[in-house]
């Protein structure tokens, strides 16, 4: 102990020579001109002599407080996917929002924002709560905020009970935040007067297509050969529940008075990080940011349903995939969505709970969030990282379904898992 003593002594006495030596003053000449850059080099200069040599003092208690920071795959750093993790729920997303660089870099103050988030099942099945509130905390705190933030997803079928996110009852929370469900939170945020609702997308039983907004609300649907069959994709378009007269077009922007205004549309989606089966995989295998897409189109009448399209057959984007056991043809038919219909902002992984059993049963609490700019990349870290560890049939390198959706879609030119083409930033608190 009385050596350490002497020793930090000595490096604060001669703390002044090390940084006039003659290799300190070049650094700083060469910042001269810039009173900000000289001041952060030197900043940096002394930071690193002085932690430097404390590491050698106390090598076993000497580390940045709360944190570390890790860019454990050093690949084009065009592609990267951010994850945080052991922090609170607000800490998780904030520092996930930070290194992501702002949601000033995503969404204007003008922007309809849609949050397409995952309300099929209860419990961890639905997008934690928590987590959408942050990023609407992130949203509202953009200087001059004059657009509207809707929570959507389509169910996929006729009931809206308390099993989905929108309505989850208290019993129907677990492994998600307890305070509220998605209309709740929206109802506080509508108190104090904040632009923030709920959306339900729902299916068209009618087989019609409308062409645009002028048409009113309706989908917009693509019908195209895939595989041998008929297959139609669709977009909603949707008056807003916070401006009436006002037409939400997820792929051209805001429609008002006869026209579209300029405002634009802007989507993150925030799927939840689960296995699709029971204890095992079965023929989806992950169910997170790929398989989000889900939700943003119709499914009619079930999972292994058709609709008649000018007297033909038309399959929908799960009974044209997933119910015949392709999940490759269902990360196709997402990059096509992405390629034709729209593409998202960004994508935040919810992944506070992870349930590495299902939907609604056993789950992990892996308190962690991640974020992509694409969901090949997103999924394949989510799945590597996180859930994988504790449901070993969800290893994106292993041959399963997980893959095979992750395949699918970049065969559409959607995403990489190459690692010598993206790079992790990780993020840990405590």
């Amino acid at each position: 102990m009385e050596m350490k003593h002497f020793f930090i002594k000595f490096i604060m006495n001669d703390l002044n020579l090390i940084l006039t030596s003659s290799s300190n003053k070049k650094i700083m000449k060469k910042a001269k001109a810039n009173p900000l850059s000289e001041r952060d080099t030197r900043a940096s200069f002394i930071g690193k002599i002085f932690w430097g040599i404390m590491a050698i003092v106390f090598p076993f208690s000497c580390k940045k407080e709360n944190s570390s920071s890790d860019d454990s795959q050093q690949g084009d750093s065009s592609t990267k996917v951010i994850m945080v993790k052991n922090g609170t729920v607000q800490e998780n997303i904030s520092k996930l929002l930070e290194l992501s660089g702002g949601i000033s870099k995503y969404i204007l103050p003008t922007d309809v924002v849609v949050l397409k988030c995952n309300a099929q099942w209860p419990n961890q099945g639905y997008t934690n709560t928590e987590c959408i509130k942050y990023v609407i905390d992130a949203i509202l705190s953009l200087p001059n905020f004059s657009g509207e933030i809707l929570i959507c997803d389509n169910i996929q079928n006729t009931d809206y009970d308390s099993n989905c996110g929108f309505l989850a009852s208290a019993g129907r929370r677990n492994h998600n935040w307890a305070d509220y469900n998605w209309e709740t939170l929206s109802l506080e945020y509508q108190k104090k007067g904040y632009p923030v609702s709920i959306v339900r997308w729902k299916n068209d039983p009618v087989d019609h297509n409308i062409t645009g907004p002028a048409d009113g609300p309706g989908w917009i649907r693509s019908f195209f050969s895939f595989h041998g069959r008929t297959v139609y994709l669709s977009y909603p378009i949707f008056e807003s529940p916070i401006n009436p007269g006002r037409l939400i077009d997820m792929k051209n922007g805001v429609w008002e008075k006869g026209k579209y205004t300029g405002r634009r549309v802007r989507a993150i989606f925030m799927p939840t990080l689960n296995n699709h089966g029971e204890g095992a995989e079965d023929y989806a295998g992950v169910t997170s940011a790929i398989k989000c897409f889900f939700g943003t189109t119709e499914i009619h009448n079930g999972d292994n349903a058709t609709i008649i399209h000018n007297g033909e057959k038309c399959y929908h984007i799960h009974s044209a995939t997933f119910s015949e056991n392709h999940a490759y043809y269902a990360g196709e038919l997402v990059a096509r969505y992405i390629k034709t219909m729209y593409a998202p902002a960004l994508y935040i992984t919810c992944a506070i709970w992870s349930g590495h059993e299902s939907r609604t049963g056993t789950a992990t609490e892996t308190r962690t969030v991640l974020a992509c700019e694409n969901p090949v990349t997103l999924d394949y870290v989510s799945c590597k990282e996180v859930i994988s560890l504790y449901a070993s049939w969800l290893d994106p390198d292993k041959e399963n379904n997980t893959r095979n959706q992750i395949l699918g879609c970049i065969s559409g030119g959607i995403g990489t898992i190459d690692k010598s083409n993206f790079r992790i930033v990780s993020y840990k608190f405590g």
